[in-house]
């Protein structure tokens, strides 16, 4: 952000604060917006020798006033000292402020912005937090513990058709899943694993939700009360104020929710053309909803994730696969998108595309004249429209606390928070605050956390999630069980080592991911290559590491690996994967200078961080540090671990030192049991040697069974021989020795 000129216009006082108008050039656009931290400033630049102006103060955006001019609060009366908001001590700085903002000179009224940072995240979260004593689970929240079962009648009914369709589409865990959403526990916790179709079960649970009934209702016949034995009174009189009870339920929830007794007042007045809105499609295969008079009771959906590129998949998903209504027919549900920078992919939903689309759909001769004047306010009104038309709103967790969500008619019945493992407890809390009655956690608490940058914050918690909170009090969670992305191989590890071994492979996944390159035991679906020799380094002041023999290293592998396997020579295919940021910068570097511009094109290079909730065929895993005594850093992080080694579907090809490695519990134990499963790989110099025709057929696996079969075969005749004649004779012996050989130069030639 660079330095913008600006002049105050109006200043007025209100609590102690000073609240200054402020004009500036906005030809790029909306440069400042609502809880941006700013720095005003009487000098663009500071003076010689100087780390900070000798006149400033720091301001608030309160909100936009038209294009080119913000609203701040400022405080101006002093410095607090030492965080005690009683103890102010007057400021040469901020006196000299004052009388800028106040000034009856226009030509004084001029000052410096420059933009510090948002604090949009930290205002919502901290409204979050505050949120908590007004929500009707609040006790849930604070003691994580079930408030009692679900009765019956509280639990939800979908139609057949539609629960025939779930259960052909998914497996038992992700139907266990989604029964316990029908339940209507207040909070549902979901556990993916990796590969475990976590995506496919949020899918799952819109359909249900969407198309969902009380238990008490039926969609057609009118409203069907459920009984209770509640009543043990078996006379006439009796009988007669039992009906009287009924009755009266019967016309309160009548007149409460006239939904469940017929149609609901949305549905009754159709639209001509079977829609009430535009949704334009852009190639996408968006289409309106057309609402069917038959749907008695209709939720509201909100839909969150911790990140943008998390929140668009699930977007992507839905524009793709659709949703399933009642009669198991896909159709594409009114959705919109929310927040900033929306996918190119999921564009045509975004909030700020559906408002432009509808700005320039309207009629000017039908606009009413008072608001020709106020297009912002118009863009208000229509963005309040679209949310309230909206099935189904997606929105990162932060953006759920803006002032959008304020305006709208109508609370949301149902929140999913997807990544929820990945969020601040205090993020999660920001979407509950709009009114929802369920809300479904989905995550997994054993892949990565949330990116917590001060270690004092997750020293006292910060850093903790909801979920894991609440799995951690013991609360039930529903684990999705069934992978459908690895090699039984690669799955084996982690299952064990981070799931109880409760991971399951799906029907053929083990014929899905073979692959041809699989017949050298160093290509395998898993290999550890242990870099003895590699030494770790970190770059000045960078505070990150490098290891340059593992950069050499992998670049020799991957070329092997595309120059016999051409198929592999794509980005889509193969990826390398480093924790560290460096790393990563290295590795670019030198596929760049060896196979061009392009290489971007031919293998994908990021952090860990960076592949979360992604797969490719062949993942190659640079683990750099290596050292004697100096500790791992935070590649001893059991989540990043498992993350790394799971993005793979084939094979995952981990370098690393293992002597340095094995200082961490779990880099042991993957160490260990890649011995035992014998792959495990030394690595020496020259590293080029070790990828020679001579050393590549050792590894062949084919051979290498051969061999093992024919020296089984060959004991077994020993055996049988020894057995016929107990005495033996030594030349015998000999000969037979001889036959080995013969065998074995036979072999070599295969």
């Amino acid at each position: 952000m660079e330095w913008m000129l600006g002049v105050v216009t109006t200043c007025s006082e209100a609590d102690g604060f000073h609240m200054p108008v402020v004009g500036y050039d906005s030809e790029e656009g909306e440069v400042f917006v609502e809880n941006d931290l700013l720095l005003l400033s009487k000098e663009k630049e500071f003076q010689e020798g100087c780390k900070r102006p000798s006149t400033y103060a720091f301001g608030l955006v309160l909100n936009r006033e038209g294009r080119d001019r913000i609203k701040l609060r400022t405080f101006l009366a002093g410095e607090v000292q030492q965080m005690n908001v009683d103890d102010v001590k007057p400021c040469a700085r901020l006196s000299s402020m004052q009388l800028t903002f106040t000034s009856s000179d226009e030509l004084n009224r001029g000052v410096w912005i420059l933009k510090i940072a948002s604090l949009s995240t930290i205002v919502r979260e901290y409204v979050g937090l505050w949120s908590i004593s007004h929500l009707p689970f609040k006790d849930l929240i604070l003691s994580a513990a079930e408030q009692g079962a679900s009765s019956e009648d509280r639990s939800w009914k979908i139609p057949r058709l539609l629960m025939e369709s779930l259960e052909n589409n998914h497996n038992a865990s992700q139907l266990e899943a989604i029964r316990a959403g029908l339940s209507r526990k207040t909070f549902v916790l979901i556990q993916g694993p990796p590969g475990t179709g976590k995506t496919q079960t949020i899918l799952g649970l819109l359909s249900a939700i969407l198309h969902a009934t009380p238990s008490r209702i039926q969609s057609r016949g009118g409203l069907h009360v459920v009984r209770r034995s509640d009543s043990t009174i078996d006379d006439n009189q009796g009988q007669f104020f039992q009906l009287l009870i009924i009755i009266f339920r019967y016309n309160h929830w009548n007149l409460a929710s006239p939904w469940l007794y017929g149609a609901s007042p949305r549905d009754i007045i159709m639209p001509l053309d079977g829609d009430d809105g535009f949704y334009p499609t852009s190639g996408n295969e968006l289409k309106p909803e057309i609402v069917n008079s038959n749907r008695k009771y209709r939720v509201r959906v909100l839909v969150c994730a911790p990140s943008n590129s998390a929140l668009d998949e699930i977007v992507l998903r839905v524009l793709s696969m659709g949703i399933r209504d009642e009669n198991d027919r896909v159709y594409h549900p009114k959705i919109v998108r929310i927040g900033l920078k929306p996918h190119h992919s999921v564009h045509s939903v975004s909030m700020d595309y559906l408002a432009e689309q509808k700005l320039a759909g309207m009629d000017q001769t039908t606009i009413d004249p008072k608001k020709r004047g106020a297009p912002r306010s118009d863009r208000d009104s229509i963005r309040a429209s679209i949310l309230d038309e909206a099935v189904i709103v997606f929105s990162t967790l932060s953006f759920s606390g803006s002032t959008v969500f304020s305006k709208l008619n109508r609370a949301f019945d149902v929140v999913i928070i997807d990544e929820a493992a990945q969020a601040v407890e205090p993020a999660t809390l920001v979407p509950l605050g709009n009114g929802c009655k369920q809300v479904f956690m989905v995550g997994d608490p054993v892949q990565l956390p949330a990116t917590v940058i001060s270690p004092i914050a997750e020293r006292f918690g910060y850093g903790m999630s909801l979920f894991k909170r609440f799995q951690r009090a013991g609360y039930p969670v529903q684990m999705l069980k069934t992978q459908y992305r690895m090699h039984p191989e690669i799955r084996s590890f982690p299952s064990k080592e981070f799931y109880s071994e409760a991971l399951e492979d799906g029907p053929d996944v083990r014929d899905q991911t073979e692959r041809s390159w699989h017949g050298y035991r160093c290509f395998g679906p898993f290999c550890f290559f242990d870099m003895e020799e590699g030494i770790e380094s970190q770059p000045s002041g960078s505070g990150s590491w490098v290891n340059v023999d593992e950069v050499e290293f992998i670049l020799l592998m991957y070329n092997k690996l595309v120059t016999s396997y051409p198929e592999l020579k794509s980005s889509s295919r193969i990826a390398i994967i480093s924790p560290y940021r460096y790393q990563v910068k290295l590795f670019r570097q030198q596929f760049r200078e060896t196979f061009g511009v392009d290489s971007e094109k031919l293998v994908d290079i990021n952090t860990v961080d960076g592949f979360q909730g992604r797969e490719k065929d062949v993942a190659i895993f640079s683990c750099v540090r290596a050292n004697q005594d100096k500790g791992i850093g935070f590649v001893a992080d059991f989540r990043r671990m498992n993350v790394a080694i799971t993005r793979a579907r084939s094979s995952i090809l981990v370098v690393g030192r293992a002597a340095t490695l094995e200082q961490d519990k779990h880099w042991c134990n993957l160490i260990e049991n890649a011995r035992q499963r014998n792959c495990l790989l030394k690595v020496s110099k020259p590293y080029a040697s070790f990828f020679s025709s001579e050393n590549l057929e050792t590894m062949n696996v084919k051979k290498a069974k051969m061999v093992e079969a024919v020296g089984q075969l060959m004991d077994e005749m020993e055996s049988n021989a020894m057995y016929e004649n107990p005495v033996g004779d030594a030349e015998q012996g000999h000969a037979d020795d001889d036959d080995v050989d013969v065998d074995d130069g036979g072999l070599d030639d295969y």
